[in-house]
């Protein structure tokens, strides 16, 4: 195996589990569970005086706002002020939840949804951010690993548990409302996580980025060029997560949503089995491989015949996705300056959204002139553009970039451990 240089300890002296980083994790798996208890929310609307056209819009304002509001706010949010408005999130989110008893028609639901989402990107942003400073970069790949599966785990224990939730407590807006008792949980784990001193020399900001100090960002090309590849991967999954029912009719398999169970059951198996290789494999190579075997995947499910083999796609893309989407996140940790940090992983975390949003909308248009086939033809094509562009990233794709020069001062490319052939940019250039 190929080993990161990245690694100033060996990994078994690294402990990635610390108490703030459980205490963190805790926190993550409480904010995400405020969303998933929303997979009623269609049948919520149904309920209610207010026109069916406008359920799709009550449902996307919520990605809507983040995909807006994210960006906007991520620049603000620092290791010197992101506990505090986690508190401010935090508290936003509950309001949010208790509020939606109060909204029967459509404007009320609107605001209330809008507030929702914007609430959640504080929250979200933040969270982000402090959690940024306890992640050990010999680790990163492995933690981003955990922070997955925490965000997929309430996915698939709370939307069972609804129906009986609804029943005995008197209605959804109640269950609402014991979620956002259960979130207020939020508050005493942040205060027992640890304030984290860093020396000024590691880099670390404590204070807003400017628009100077983002465009300097973004002029390391590493950065777009893993943003773009990860907008790739989440829109061939927002791809198949769309539009996998539809062709599940078409060819005649029923109860589809168990590939969707099989694929969410890979992707945490990986990450809870191999999670502790993604930090010892050139992550670089790593996620060439995987995004050129999701690209086969995708081909395979554009042709494939019969139940077996259907689902065991699904087991075999969940593979994928599951060693794809925390090494993507691993990697853009390891590549940015310390101050930048927080704000890449937000803007990952914006990629997701956008892919979300992205692929569904080139999706409809391809599936109204062309259909099944080409769709999954496109997903295997954008998982294409994804392995090139990681490729890029490592000496062996070096001809796909211009400007090769050594890294200055000497240092080693963080991700492969070769002089490095794009320049870093430099502390207040």
């Amino acid at each position: 195996m190929i080993r990161n240089a990245v690694h100033s300890k060996p990994l078994e002296g690294r402990r990635l589990l610390h108490k703030e980083l459980i205490l963190l994790f805790g926190i993550t798996f409480l904010a995400y569970a405020n969303i998933s208890v929303f997979f009623r929310f269609y049948a919520y609307l149904n309920t209610l005086p207010i026109d069916p056209q406008w359920f799709g819009l009550l449902i996307g304002i919520f990605s809507a706002v983040s995909l807006i509001a994210r960006p906007l706010v991520s620049p603000f949010f620092h290791a010197g002020n992101a506990r505090r408005y986690l508190y401010v999130g935090a508290a936003l989110a509950v309001l949010s939840l208790a509020a939606y008893g109060l909204a029967r028609g459509f404007w009320g639901m609107l605001w209330v949804r809008a507030f929702h989402g914007l609430a959640f990107v504080v929250l979200g942003a933040a969270l982000m951010t402090l959690t940024i400073d306890y992640i050990p970069r010999e680790r990163s790949g492995q933690a981003f690993g955990f922070l997955s599966i925490l965000i997929l785990i309430p996915n698939t224990m709370i939307p069972p548990l609804l129906p009986v939730l609804s029943q005995t407590l008197g209605g959804f807006t109640h269950v609402l409302l014991l979620f956002a008792a259960i979130l207020l949980l939020i508050f005493p784990l942040v205060f027992f996580v640890k304030s984290k001193e860093r020396p000024a020399s590691e880099g670390f900001s404590t204070r807003s980025l400017g628009w100077r100090e983002i465009m300097e960002n973004l002029r390391d090309p590493r950065i777009p060029l893993l943003l773009a590849a990860m907008l790739f991967l989440y829109c061939g999954h927002a791809l198949v997560f769309f539009f996998l029912d539809g062709f599940g009719r078409s060819i005649a398999i029923a109860a589809t949503g168990f590939f969707l169970t099989l694929a969410t059951a890979g992707e945490i198996t990986v990450r809870v089995v191999a999670g502790s290789l993604f930090d010892r494999i050139n992550k670089t190579r790593l996620m060439t491989v995987t995004m050129v075997g999701l690209s086969l995947g995708y081909l395979a499910l554009a042709h494939v015949e019969g139940e077996i083999a259907f689902f065991g796609l699904g087991g075999v893309l969940g593979l994928g996705w599951g060693v794809a989407m925390p090494v993507f996140n691993g990697l853009l940790f390891d590549v940015s300056l310390p101050k930048y940090r927080a704000f890449n992983t937000n803007l990952g975390l914006q990629m997701f959204q956008g892919g979300f949003f992205l692929g569904p909308f080139i999706g409809g248009a391809v599936m109204e002139r062309c259909g099944f086939t080409t769709l999954f033809y496109l997903c295997a094509l954008f998982s294409l553009f994804s392995a090139l562009l990681a490729y890029s990233l490592d000496p062996l794709g070096r001809k796909f970039l211009e400007g090769l020069h050594p890294a200055p001062d000497g240092r080693e490319n963080r991700l492969t451990g070769k002089a490095d052939f794009l320049q870093y940019p430099k502390e207040g250039s």
